[in-house]
């Protein structure tokens, strides 16, 4: 399922912090609100700054949310 918002398109991808589960250590997973995928602008880019992991050695990364992808 695809969603246009201001002429750029969004599709639904597998969070990369949770592994699409929904869920994190600390409970409910914090870049996908439980839900397991994230709306990413289409072509998806995954995040350069965590190559989509979603985590950093300090913690999630917040270049991305946590989602692995990157936000344009």
């Amino acid at each position: 399922m695809l969603n246009t918002y201001i002429d750029t398109e969004y599709a639904p991808e597998k969070c990369s912090l949770c592994s699409g589960t929904g869920n994190a250590e600390s409970g409910v997973c914090e870049a996908c609100g439980g839900q397991g995928n994230v709306l990413v602008a289409q072509p998806a880019i995954i995040c350069p700054l965590c190559s989509g992991t979603g985590n950093l050695e300090t913690g999630t990364c917040r270049a991305c949310g946590g989602s692995g992808w990157a936000l344009l």
